[in-house]
């Protein structure tokens, strides 16, 4: 799959890596106890949050759904936000796609500026989000991984972290892919239902298998 670069070649010994998986999965968490790789993390669904705070983001979300999203003090809430855009009803599957028209290409313009802000000497780039898929967002990485976690430790952990009801959770995961989905568009797999270091020590072997096949591939195309 190509890279999101203009010019690859800036970048071209470094892969970039797509992570996925269902909600509170803990994908972040995963990567982030991987050791002894140089990883630079782009969180996706971070830079949608603060794209929430600016002026031209605000100014289209009001133009699209009213001032009924807003606080007193201009800000957008996100939990007005979230009734209004996650859900099964065509109200809010064509609200969802209207905040997807107005946030999908600034995130995307975001996540290329990160890519092109990444050090030379990282070993990979990972691109954690979790619409990466739906957004069409793939065809910017070398390769997708999906973490697979249990649905009883998601819910565990979208109660604890989040204060998500088991109907909160679901109501939210049925506006994105399925697992199933997920899983099938993902070249690598993480089993996430052990310990945290086990599921770091999986994802580190599939990047060192992505980073390796990604130099070779590198030095076959400019020997």
């Amino acid at each position: 799959m190509p890279t999101v670069l203009s010019d690859p070649a800036e970048f071209a010994n470094i892969p970039v890596v797509g992570i996925v998986g269902g909600i509170s999965a803990g994908k972040s968490s995963v990567v982030q106890n991987v050791s002894d790789l140089r990883l630079w993390v782009i969180d996706a669904d971070r830079v949608g949050h603060e794209l929430l705070l600016t002026n031209d983001i605000r100014e289209k979300l009001s133009h699209a759904f009213g001032p009924g999203i807003f606080a007193n003090s201009g800000l957008v809430l996100r939990s007005r936000l979230a009734e209004i855009v996650f859900g099964d009803s065509d109200e809010q599957k064509n609200n969802r796609s209207q905040l997807n028209k107005i946030l999908h290409p600034a995130i995307r313009n975001e996540i290329h500026r990160l890519i092109r802000q990444a050090p030379q000497d990282a070993d990979a780039i990972i691109l954690d989000a979790a619409l990466l898929l739906e957004a069409g967002w793939a065809v910017e990485c070398d390769a997708v991984i999906f973490v697979d976690t249990p649905d009883e430790l998601r819910y565990q952990r979208a109660a604890a972290n989040r204060g998500w009801s088991m109907e909160e959770l679901q109501r939210r995961e049925a506006s994105q892919w399925s697992l199933l989905q997920k899983r099938q568009n993902s070249q690598f797999v993480v089993n996430n239902s052990g310990s945290m270091e086990e599921a770091a020590e999986q994802m580190k072997l599939i990047l060192e298998k992505i980073i390796k096949r990604h130099s070779a591939r590198e030095v076959l195309n400019h020997p």
